[in-house]
């Protein structure tokens, strides 16, 4: 079975990507943490009663924490004030606090335990915003650079940041969301660069997301990879006529503007168009919405 076929499968065959979904969403900021549940629930889990999401608050000290709120009654308001009023009988959600001592130790101690199949992870604007992760992007792709130097040409607190996301990328098994958040409020306006055939992965993501009513996802195909040969062209006619006309491809033979980036709300990519996207010069890179980049399951 080729790779095209395999996503088919995914999308519209194997039961664990029909029915069950278990996300582990992460954050350390609660508004961030807030606008990657939505994000989840809402658009890229399916909404079956066999969904489940767990959140992993990350916080710098518990016992300062718990001063003024016993933990589970802080738990059991954040779970109120985090779940979505329309996935409140269909969506199984669960939350855990824990010290940001040992995130990474911790993130995949909680997958495991959890049974977790898609691990989203939540980045403020406070702790590395888009021009330093396409910064460290940059610099990675010079195979000169060594982590270390990279590293040290970043503040401290973006460079403990970014070393915990790379260590979680290299290590994890499961799919794996890194959630830039520039202060996303609505999901309606989806722009998915696709650079690579690697990114074709995040179609299955773009199928459920195409499903939500009132959303519009704008495919920017801009190497031709959708084109490339007819079981691509399948794969994409295929969520086509299931989203109902709600994906559209954008067209080669126009400038993409940063108006139409600034009308955007989330951008989704795959890491690996990410890293051609952030070496590409582009007009609108500065303009970017909040951006989701999806790593694919490694064996």
């Amino acid at each position: 079975m080729d790779f095209v076929d395999i996503l088919l499968t995914r999308i519209d065959g194997e039961p664990e990507h029909k029915g069950a979904a278990h996300a582990l969403v992460c954050f350390t900021k609660i508004e961030t943490g807030k606008r990657l549940c939505k994000l989840a629930s809402e658009t890229v889990l399916p909404k079956t009663e066999k969904t489940s999401i767990t959140l992993l608050y990350f916080v710098h000290n518990m016992q300062e924490l718990m001063q003024d709120e016993p933990a589970e009654m802080l738990q059991n308001r954040m779970l109120a004030d985090f779940k979505p009023n329309s996935e409140k009988s269909r969506i199984t959600m669960r939350l855990f606090i824990r010290e940001q001592d040992a995130m990474v130790d911790e993130i995949r101690k909680t997958a495991d335990e959890q049974g977790s199949n898609l691990l989203l992870i939540g980045l403020g604007p406070d702790e590395i915003d888009l021009n330093e992760a396409e910064k460290y992007v940059r610099m990675k792709n010079d195979p000169t650079n060594s982590e270390a130097a990279i590293l040290a040409q970043l503040g401290e607190k973006e460079a403990e940041t970014l070393k915990q996301v790379s260590s979680l990328l290299e290590r994890n098994r499961i799919p794996t969301g890194i959630f830039l958040d520039n202060a996303l409020t609505e999901i309606n306006k989806i722009f998915i660069p696709v650079l690579c055939k690697a990114d074709m992965h995040i179609f299955t993501f773009i199928y459920q997301t195409a499903l939500k009513e009132n959303v519009e996802i704008m495919v920017w195909d801009a190497v031709g990879i959708i084109q490339s040969g007819p079981k691509m062209q399948k794969l994409y006619q295929f969520i086509v006529k299931k989203s109902d006309g709600r994906v559209h491809l954008w067209d080669n033979n126009k400038k993409i503007e940063k108006e139409f980036i600034r009308s955007q709300d989330l951008l989704i990519t795959g890491i690996d168009g990410w890293s051609r996207l952030v070496d590409t010069p582009l007009t609108w890179k500065d303009s970017l919405p909040s951006t989701l980049i999806i790593k694919d399951s490694s064996n």
